[in-house]
């Protein structure tokens, strides 16, 4: 049995600034005001980060992912929406609650399909509206 290595992105910390300049509000509820964390809608590279990755001339090795995009790999969510204890939660409005998000191990946990495109969908709407 292999153990996952896990190892942010090397563009991590520019994906979070640009998360937080693009939409400084909670995506799950924006009545919560300021969101504090990147939240990772995937633990897994897509074919779309591989691509970004090879044109912006950077072969990611295994982690986390390759280059995120702001509101497609992550989100900005607030303390009480993340509520994560070893990437679970037992509070429902999480979004690592169980029945939002799959806990398989290694780089593959994720939301689960539906959350993920609510969670983008918010994000833009919040992004190009500025509310």
């Amino acid at each position: 049995m292999s153990i996952a290595k896990f190892e942010y992105a090397p563009n991590w910390g520019r994906a979070c600034r640009c998360t937080h300049r693009l939409q400084h509000r909670c995506t799950q509820n924006p009545l919560h005001g300021k969101a504090s964390i990147i939240h990772h809608l995937k633990y897994k590279r897509s074919l779309l980060r591989r691509i970004l990755g090879i044109f912006l001339m950077h072969f990611p090795h295994r982690s986390v992912s390759g280059f995120e995009v702001p509101g497609w790999d992550v989100v900005t969510v607030c303390d009480r929406c993340h509520s994560n204890y070893y990437g679970r939660s037992s509070d429902k409005r999480s979004v690592h609650h169980p029945s939002v998000w799959r806990q398989t191990g290694g780089i593959n946990n994720r939301q689960t399909w539906g959350k993920t495109w609510e969670l983008r969908i918010k994000f833009w709407l919040l992004a190009i509206f500025r509310i």
